[in-house]
């Protein structure tokens, strides 16, 4: 081998011996630069263990709760029915004739004794002239005849007849002005008017229908309640009535008649609850949901319905203890509305879970989401909606 070609290959060997250095100097700066980032402080506290909040501790399952507050409730008999008026009549003439004004019309409320119509009274006007004038000429007459017969220049026969011709006319006087009276046809009760029947100018009889009126300020709605209840209920009993079509509203009412009689057929009585006048009436015809009250606690232990779980045919609830949620069985009274009275085992103030209840299980952690504290605690009944009011449970 010639001295240049020695000289070429030690060239090349050396070249490749100090690229290898290189490298394995790379690499050992690049995993001391892995080990000093894997052991800094800052790393370690970005990554908190799994369920841990940033400062250590669980967070437990998020729960919304409301708070066990005492207030009345009430239990009820519930039934279905339709609102009817007390009093509704159709109002006839008296008199026939010529129907000349119109006073009042559809949906306008009348008092009795105002006027709905005028009849064309200019006849009945000239027979009341004309029977006023009978009686000043037999008055006239009478005194003459009456002077004469005190004289016994007239016999008794004579004297009463003049005595019964005055009576007579003066009858018939009566008579006019009552028929030009009643040619007004006046309300006979209060109420309003529900229909019109008759037109201006129409020539009516006495047997003719002018309008339909109808007494709003004595409500009434009839229910038939099964005869176990016959000594559950008593004239002058609380009552409410709601409906569907007029949400949010309440009409108390109260038990104004008990019918005395239960029917063999049905095995129900009639019950007829009268609905208190107030600024806003009801419209007859609306159907409602009449709660006739039969029991009241003033100072009940109530929990959110909502709050309640159903298993196996019991009753559950959620109570925040301790930050767990201990699970109790509900021994529940009456219900009313939005809440539930708690026979045992809860006191005022006790946080009840009333959402995320499902997925809990007793002595579970909870964390407290909506912020509310025991003096947000659940309105009563009373305060809250009695037109939500239920059936209550114990034994009705």
């Amino acid at each position: 081998m010639s001295l240049s070609n020695n000289f070429y290959c030690l060239l090349a060997l050396g070249l490749l011996a100090l690229a290898s250095g290189c490298a394995r100097q790379g690499s050992a700066a690049d995993a001391g630069k892995a080990r000093q980032g894997s052991s800094s402080p800052a790393a370690d506290d970005s990554r908190p263990p799994s369920g841990e909040r940033p400062g250590g501790g669980s967070q437990g399952v998020p729960v919304e709760v409301e708070y066990a507050a005492i207030g009345p409730v009430a239990a009820f008999l519930s039934y279905n029915t339709t609102l009817e008026v007390e009093t509704s009549v159709i109002v006839y003439p008296e008199v026939g004739g010529l129907v000349e004004t119109i006073l009042v019309e559809e949906g306008d409320r009348v008092k009795a004794g105002q006027a709905l119509i005028e009849l064309e009274h200019d006849e009945l006007e000239v027979d009341l002239r004309e029977s006023e004038a009978d009686v000043r000429q037999l008055e006239t007459s009478f005194a003459r005849s009456s002077e004469l017969f005190k004289r016994g220049l007239v016999n008794r026969n004579d004297f009463d007849t003049s005595t019964f011709e005055l009576n007579r006319a003066k009858l018939q006087l009566e008579r006019a002005r009552l028929r030009v009276k009643q040619a007004t046809v006046r309300a006979p009760v209060d109420g309003v008017i529900t229909e019109r029947f008759v037109q201006p100018g129409a020539r009516i009889g006495a047997s003719a229908q002018l309008f339909g009126l109808m007494s709003l300020d004595d409500m009434i709605a009839r229910v038939h309640v099964p005869g176990r209840y016959l000594t559950a209920v008593q004239e002058g009993q609380e009552a409410y009535l709601t409906s569907e079509f007029l949400a949010g509203r309440t009409f108390p009412g109260w038990i104004k008649r008990i019918s005395p009689i239960v029917d063999p057929a049905s095995g129900t009585f009639k019950v007829t609850v009268g609905v208190h006048p107030g600024t806003e009436t009801p419209p007859p015809g609306l159907f409602v949901k009449v709660r006739i009250v039969t029991d009241r606690r003033d100072a009940a232990m109530l929990v959110p319905k909502r709050a309640v779980l159903y298993e196996g045919g019991e009753r559950f609830i959620f109570v925040v203890r301790d930050g767990k949620a201990s699970k109790l069985r509900l021994k529940a009274g009456f219900e009313e509305g939005n809440f539930v009275e708690a026979m045992e085992d809860v006191a005022a103030g006790d946080a009840i879970v009333v959402l995320g209840q499902n997925a809990l299980k007793d002595a579970a952690p909870v964390r407290i989401v909506n912020g509310a504290g025991p003096s947000a605690a659940v309105a009563t009944p009373a305060t809250a909606n009695k037109a939500a009011a239920t059936t209550a449970a114990a034994g009705y």
